[in-house]
């Protein structure tokens, strides 16, 4: 990728952008051609001038063939670095003695990776905006460590060789260069005996954007690593460095931070060893390592027999202040809690809290950021009246307002503001506790886990309202303006920035916050995927964060994480909803979000569920949409239940089992022809008509009753056609056709009121819901948003009655309530009254 962006900048064109990065990877010979024909325009092609334009258009057809050639030379170098994690997998076998490597000149190649990195940077920076798009490939044959370094041994330089994995032992190496940073880290690692090797850590960090004394602080020259069961790899970039058309390099290749300890100078395993040189790092390193304070605790608590003197580092309260705010700032609130703990544990700080406001309040931001609210609360009442300031104020509000909305849930107001954020804010996150419902965890039979209900519930109750772990938005500053595109050998999946990215900011949330762990990584990971052993472990409600001298140690304790295992449990349960704002993104493929919700995602599926999720920002509500009894297992949908029998089963698919619900044993009862023929209709008949019914709306002053009355009739003959692809018995519960009546519905007002109510009210059936005279008696369980439009084109066609039209608009908001909540305020943000006149008294 940087070689193609490269190039083309080389010839004044622009880097690919959304759609066209993904087509990079399609093999398809027409889409290369049409690739290279939109990749050949240059950048002046938006300029106003007449004269301009035309000569850009000009430029691009001469520089079609060149930009051709680029993606010619691009699929060469991507076909090489796949052929070659493929080679090397079957070398695997044969591994080869490592040849020593000047440092020298490894330090040379660093030095040289750094500046490409720099120039890219520069590159592709204008002004205060940054567009620097990169790719990496990936591999199903990675590597994690399960064992303990007191169950491993040591291997010197010597006794190394490559392709391999060295299980059973470990390396210690030095830091001996600064950092590079592409998806992967890099750097030089210097043996003890002299020897030096280039070393690669995957999922390093989530801010892409990290460079220069900020990434090299993460890992100072000097700072002492020790990596578990080490991968020698021949190609030790190939899965999360660039792809490039140099000859691979041997190093150490890590595929997952858990198998990274960083070793201070007085760890036995280290005070051992005999440097040939004098490299002390400037300070301590930034990335995984504990605090001071923690660090001393925790090497007392592991020798519970040793004499109880603890050496106590020299630090200043100031200085544990520094560190708790640095690890905030870096989204390592478990650190910042056990070094915390510590200080209270050694007497730097009272426990009580009365060593003043100050205190108290990092105190309770570092309970904030662990989502322990109930216990911020506790801390900020301790402070003395007299000292509590404006910062106190803002704290105890978070508090409050966290905590209440734990309690009873998001009150309407709370949800119109969150569904406003989500409209403004590119990155909309919220600071609330999770609200549970009457659920708990069952086993399911033949479908693993579930929630079922606990009490009987009545439709519209909120059942869920949880929060995401690791999400990550496009948009996110660390990230923003640097697309990515994975890409693995061995499966085919394609993974864009925030899938990436959401799996390095798990990774980490569960090596920081090892209390994590059962809920993240006791999720699975796709039905070809042998369970974690968290899976079996019983799957928690709630996960709090440990206190005293548990929490302290958990430092030690971080779990084995397989970034595998990690990115699996991604693909086959976290959220994707559509990008942030929406409206500013459009169809972006790059622009997606990835929302890991850890309780939702245990909720099985249904095409027909019986319960409505909705997103807000990093948060996902679950209302009941039926009355439904104790015992229900409650189901959501993983794919739209309208979509076409055949699209939702091949969607599916990857999850490892066929939908047995309500709607699939009806279309399946309606033959495969029916099918066939339904979805060719769906197809190609539908979308000319809603061309043409768009074009009449959006001119309505100007169209005549009779263009309205040619369109209806069209629709009315299409939905005919679908009808008859039911089976006679089927019932109203036709969601494919909903669309159809609601537009046919809006062009038979113009001309037949009677007969527009009637389009609405089958149209809004279609969707499982019930009508009475003049209102609903029944929530729809699919096409939640068709029956809410057929409902206020039933509000539309009564206009001229006043009573008649305030009954269905008052059924839309309740049906809206019911499936999002939020009230009258909420429904009109979503439904514009300029669009729909009949809502102007709710305004």
């Amino acid at each position: 990728m940087e070689e193609l962006v490269r190039s083309l900048r080389n010839l004044g064109l622009a880097a690919p952008r959304g759609e066209q990065i993904v087509s990079l990877v399609d093999a398809d010979p027409r889409t290369e051609k049409q690739l290279a024909q939109e990749l050949a325009v240059p950048a002046r092609v938006d300029a106003q001038d007449d004269e301009d334009s035309a000569a850009a258009m000009v430029d691009a057809a001469l520089l079609s063939g060149a930009t051709e050639a680029m993606l010619a030379n691009y699929n060469r170098v991507l076909q090489q670095n796949v052929e070659a994690l493929r080679q090397e997998r079957a070398a695997c076998d044969t591994p080869k003695q490592v040849k020593r490597v000047p440092l020298k000149a490894l330090l040379a190649q660093q030095n040289a990776a750094i500046r490409r990195r720099d120039a890219e940077r520069e590159a592709g920076t204008q002004g205060d905006r940054m567009y620097i798009p990169r790719q990496i490939l990936d591999t199903e044959h990675t590597y994690y460590s399960t064992r303990p370094v007191t169950a491993l041994t040591r291997i010197e330089f010597d006794e190394l060789v490559a392709p391999k994995r060295f299980d059973g032992r470990y390396v210690i190496v030095r830091v001996a260069s600064p950092l590079s940073l592409y998806v992967s880290c890099s750097f030089v690692g210097e043996f003890a005996c002299g020897a030096a090797l280039p070393i690669s850590i995957a999922y390093f960090t989530p801010d892409l954007k990290l460079h220069g004394d900020e990434l090299n602080a993460m890992l100072p020259e000097g700072t002492v690593l020790l990596i578990r069961e080490p991968y020698l790899s021949t190609h030790y970039l190939g899965v999360g460095g660039p792809i490039t058309s140099s000859k691979g390099i041997t190093g150490i290749r890590v595929d997952t931070p858990s198998d990274v300890l960083v070793l201070d100078a007085d760890d036995p395993l280290v005070t051992g060893l005999s440097w040939p040189t004098t490299r002390t790092p400037a300070a301590p390193a930034h990335w995984r390592q504990e605090g001071p304070l923690a660090r001393a605790v925790q090497h007392q608590l592991a020798q519970p027999d040793a004499p109880p003197a603890l050496v106590v580092p020299d630090v200043s309260r100031e200085a544990v202040r520094a560190t708790i705010r640095r690890f905030l700032a870096h989204d390592r609130p478990g650190a910042a809690w056990r070094e915390w703990l510590a200080a209270e544990r050694i007497g730097v700080w009272s426990p009580s809290g009365a060593t003043g406001a100050d205190d108290a309040l990092m105190h309770a931001d570092v309970l904030l950021a662990l989502r322990s609210y109930a216990d911020a609360d506790a801390v900020l009442e301790t402070v003395p009246l007299e000292e509590r300031d404006a910062a106190w104020t803002q704290r105890k509000a978070d508090a409050t307002a966290a905590l209440d909305f734990g309690q009873h849930g998001p009150t309407g107001a709370t949800l119109e503001r969150m569904f406003a954020a989500t409209l403004a804010d590119a990155t909309p996150r919220f600071p609330y506790a999770e609200f549970h419902g009457p659920i708990e965890v069952a086993d399911i039979p033949g479908a693993g886990r579930g929630l079922v209900l606990t009490r009987d519930v009545e439709p519209g109750e909120l059942l869920l309202c949880c929060r995401a772990l690791g999400s990550s938005y496009s948009a996110d500053a660390a990230c923003d303006g640097v697309p990515l595109l994975r890409v693995n050998i061995d499966n085919g999946v394609t993974s864009t920035t925030t899938q990436v990215l959401a799996a390095t900011r798990c990774i980490h949330a569960v090596l920081d916050r090892p209390e994590w762990a059962t809920a993240f990584l006791g999720l699975t990971a796709g039905p070809d995927v042998p369970y974690s052993s968290f899976v079996r472990e019983p799957y928690p409600l709630r996960t709090r964060p440990l206190a005293g001298d548990a929490a302290i140690a958990s430092g030690t304790q971080a779990p084995d994480v397989s970034a595998a295992y990690v990115n699996g449990v991604l693909r086959f349960n976290a959220f994707g909803p559509a990008a942030t704002p929406a409206a500013a993104s459009g169809n972006d493929p790059m622009s997606r979000s990835t929302m890991p919700h850890l309780l939702p995602a245990i909720l099985n599926h249904a095409c027909l569920p019986n319960v409505s999720s909705v997103f807000f920002g990093d948060m996902v509500t679950t209302r009941a949409l039926h009355p439904l009894p104790r015992g229900t297992q409650i189901m959501h949908q993983y794919v739209q239940g309208e979509l076409p029998y055949d699209t939702r089963q091949s969607l599916l698919a990857k999850h490892g089992f066929r939908c047995t619900c309500e709607l699939c044993m009806l279309d399946e009862r309606d033959g495969h022809e029916a099918l066939h023929k339904r979805q060719e209709l769906l197809a190609t008949t539908l979308p000319p008509l809603v061309d043409r019914s768009r074009a009449l709306l959006n001119n309505a002053a100007l169209a005549s009753a009779d263009a309205h009355r040619e369109v209806a009739e069209a629709l009315e003959a299409l939905a005919a056609a679908l009808h008859a692809t039911y089976d006679s018995a089927r019932g109203a519960l036709r969601p494919d056709v909903v669309d159809v009546l609601h537009r046919a519905a809006q062009h038979a007002a113009a001309y037949d009121v009677a007969h527009a109510m009637s389009l609405a009210r089958a149209g809004a059936e279609a969707t499982g819901a019930q009508l009475s005279a003049h209102g609903i008696a029944r929530l729809p369980s699919v096409h939640l948003d068709g029956a809410i439009q057929c409902l206020l084109t039933l509000a539309r066609v009564h206009a001229d009655d006043a009573e008649e039209c305030r009954a269905w608009v008052d059924a839309a908001v309740a049906t809206h309530d019911a499936m999002i909540g939020g009230g009258a305020p909420l429904f009109v943000q979503r439904y514009d009254p300029g669009e729909y006149e009949v809502l102007q008294a709710l305004v």
